[in-house]
């Protein structure tokens, strides 16, 4: 496999043969095309991908490998891993923006976890994502969203579209006044995601 042809990537819920958020993937895919290159390809994400035989049952991640072009899509069964605790960790030059398939940057803070399932990214004194997921707390009355995340998940958009969650700034001192959190990505959905309590939540030791 070649990083440099292919740099970036995209995981794709693929539901009893049904690929979910497409026009949303396509959509980022799209913006990172046209940053990084100047331009983007105009191939429909639906019809590339049913060139290729996929799983007609079950819960399955299709992950796509992209450049200029696209590779060929991997297709993997998906069991979500069990996140109930995360420990902060500081990370102000981390830059994030695209998805990209190096992921040695948050590889090396997740190291930092301690005894906690995964990390809860600081950058810059605000809250921005874990290692996977968008974050998203609930104050007593509404479910928000950190405004400036590392990387704009797909199904964070698709929750802001619908007006279940709004973006905010977050600090990380502002953490400890919400009730719980909630972790969500392309392949976790809404309904899907386990509600936690902010305790479980761990600062960062000085």
């Amino acid at each position: 496999m070649n990083n440099q042809e292919f740099p970036f990537f995209e995981s794709i819920r693929l539901e009893n043969g049904c690929f979910h958020l497409l026009d949303l993937h396509e959509q980022r895919i799209r913006r990172t095309q046209q940053q990084t290159y100047g331009q983007y390809s105009a191939t429909n994400l639906k019809h590339y991908l049913s060139n290729f035989e996929h799983p007609a049952t079950g819960l399955f991640k299709c992950r796509l490998r992209y450049g200029v072009a696209f590779d060929r899509p991997e297709f993997s069964s998906y069991h979500p891993k069990s996140v109930s605790s995360l420990q902060m960790v500081i990370a102000d030059e981390l830059n994030y923006s695209l998805k990209y398939d190096d992921r040695s940057g948050i590889d090396f803070l997740f190291q930092q976890r301690d005894t906690c399932d995964d990390i809860l990214i600081i950058r810059n004194g605000f809250v921005t994502d874990t290692s996977y997921c968008n974050i998203v707390f609930f104050n007593g009355k509404e479910w928000l969203t950190p405004a400036f995340p590392l990387l704009e998940g797909v199904q964070r958009s698709f929750l802001i579209q619908l007006g279940i969650i709004r973006p905010v700034q977050i600090s990380h001192k502002d953490v400890a006044h919400f009730q719980s959190f909630k972790l969500i990505n392309a392949m976790i959905s809404w309904d899907s995601a386990t509600e936690r309590a902010i305790s479980e939540i761990r600062f960062p030791i000085d």
